[in-house]
């Protein structure tokens, strides 16, 4: 059965104030995506405010780009998306089956305080629907609720980028916030593995994954949620 599963995507192109380009980490959303496209889902792609979303330069060069990034480059209508993305305010929860949260560096600056997507991983969750990120674009969930309406990730098992990987490429001195140190000042219970080995943690309907590597585990992951 075809499910539709709503893709979110930073629309930060800028590091902050070095001058240096960031976006979408092609990996992460390229893995998944094939996974889930040659399994037959619909995919929609949307951003805060519908903005454009920008693709992480670093992520187009080797040895980053891998053969599913290489796919869907050559796939025009996924390519066209990035291009038109939907704004996440105007979606309904009720007309998507699972929600995907997608990393790149850009998420720390227009995920955290997102509340349209807080909103809508809030709803999905509540109604037992796949609520799945990955890398930085877990901090997409800062704005996310429990039933109580405590933080959705209070006590839940997580994972994400790590602190030790961020000081690795010496970001930890860029971004406006370390997503590992945030989602556990939530109450998050994190969990990660070494610093770029794959690693993906499921709680409930909350699947997460750590890093680049992690994408294609979690995207099996997500597979099985969605039947």
């Amino acid at each position: 059965m075809t499910k539709t599963i709503l893709f979110v995507l930073t629309g930060q192109a800028e590091l902050g104030d070095t001058g240096a380009k960031t976006g979408v980490w092609l990996e992460e959303l390229a893995t998944p995506y094939r996974a889930l496209d040659k399994a037959g889902h619909e995919i929609l792609f949307g951003t805060p405010g519908g903005v454009l979303a920008p693709l992480d330069p670093a992520s187009l060069e080797e040895p980053w780009l891998l053969p599913a990034g290489h796919w869907l480059l050559g796939q025009p209508a996924a390519m066209a998306k990035l291009e038109a993305p939907l704004d996440l305010a105007t979606i309904d929860p009720a007309r998507i089956d699972a929600i995907f949260l997608v990393g790149g560096t850009g998420t720390l600056w227009d995920f955290p305080a997102c509340h349209p997507l807080g909103a809508l991983a809030t709803a999905l969750h509540a109604q037992g629907k796949p609520v799945a990120a990955i890398c930085h674009g877990v901090v997409g969930l800062m704005t996310a609720t429990a039933a109580d309406g405590s933080p959705l990730v209070a006590g839940k098992a997580i994972t994400c980028f790590s602190n030790a990987e961020e000081a690795m490429l010496e970001y930890d001195k860029l971004v406006p916030l370390l997503a590992e140190t945030a989602l556990a000042a939530q109450g998050a219970d994190y969990r990660c593995a070494a610093p770029f080995e794959p690693l993906v943690v499921e709680d409930g309907g909350l699947i997460t994954g750590q890093n680049p590597g992690s994408a294609e585990p979690l995207a099996a992951a997500l597979l099985r949620r969605l039947g």
